[in-house]
């Protein structure tokens, strides 16, 4: 094994990024028959709800059993490239937020390549955005205790979405909790040099996905696409960050939240030793329950009422 990659995933590490690419629509028609269903622990409910230029989108809303009142929300966008269906791994985790977090979890359904390009996942996601906040006493959500998360492409909706919002003149979350995002379309930082051949996804998946996402978009058009170009940040909310010692978006995940602090944005950063891109999904992990306690705390701390 050329990298030391912590034993607890090594289901991970014999899948290559390349193997991915290859066979993602197999991998979706799997995909396909997972349901998130309610259980002992959340009610989950399906809506059809606006997406961009008016198509019509599946969005779940997951909550705690028997919960009364208005709860904060977490705003859950998945990873996969924008290639990929929402894995069962994404449902459980969403479910263990809403429980351990006693919070609402709204799930969004965005579409995906290769058909839809940029910016129809990110328009996909600002609309599931906007709907909650529109019907959030009919859902029984705080719009004023809102966060954004997701992993890898979803880490990059989670970046985006505020960005849409404060352009839009609409009221921003409250924090953006990220995963190994993607963030840098120009792709120049060292980890994205180096590893080139890491499990799950590597540099040689960034550029396909860069070129697959854009493919069309004139660069003056990508604004909402690669968040670390932005002119400025400090809008931003909260942010908590986990980036993986051996995947290649490490270094600019690392240099956004550097980036953040200085413009004066509270960030919490952590880097996981002996972990690669997508190790969130071996959620019976040590590595990974430790992870998974220590962002709910910090959602808890963000979703702790402020005095008026």
């Amino acid at each position: 094994m050329k990298y030391k990659i912590n034993d607890e995933l090594k289901s991970l590490s014999r899948i290559s990024g390349s193997l991915i690419g290859r066979f993602y629509p197999l991998i979706n028609k799997g995909y396909s028959r997972y349901k998130c269903d309610s259980d002992e622990s959340v009610k989950v409910t399906c809506y059809l709800t606006p997406g961009y230029r008016d198509e019509k989108l599946s969005t779940l809303v997951i909550e705690p059993k028997e919960c009364s009142g208005t709860l904060p929300c977490i705003m859950f966008y998945h990873g996969g490239g924008f290639l990929l269906k929402a894995s069962q791994a994404y449902y459980k985790l969403a479910k263990q937020y809403a429980a351990q977090a006693n919070c609402k979890v709204v799930f969004a359904d965005y579409r995906l390549l290769p058909e839809n390009r940029y910016p129809v996942a990110i328009e996909d996601c600002y609309c599931t955005y906007m709907w909650a906040l529109d019907n959030a006493e009919k859902l029984g959500i705080d719009p004023d205790r809102i966060i954004v998360t997701g992993d890898s492409a979803g880490g990059n909706i989670a970046c985006a979405v505020p960005m849409m919002l404060k352009d839009r003149d609409v009221p921003l979350p409250k924090g953006a909790l990220l995963i190994y995002p993607v963030l840098d379309k120009r792709m120049q930082t060292e980890s994205m040099k180096r590893f080139t051949d890491t499990p799950i996804w590597d540099s040689k998946c960034e550029e396909m996905l860069w070129d697959m996402y854009l493919k069309g978009t004139k660069a003056g058009d990508a604004k909402y696409a690669s968040i670390s170009e932005a002119p400025s940040l400090d809008y931003f909310p909260e942010t908590y960050m986990e980036v993986a010692e051996f995947d290649c978006l490490h270094d600019e995940g690392v240099e956004f939240a550097k980036r953040l602090e200085t413009e004066g944005v509270p960030v919490e950063i952590h880097d996981i030793k002996g972990a690669c891109h997508g190790f969130e999904s071996v959620l019976k992990s040590s590595m990974v329950k430790e992870c998974i306690e220590r962002r709910i705390l910090w959602i808890k701390k963000i979703f702790e009422p402020t005095e008026k």
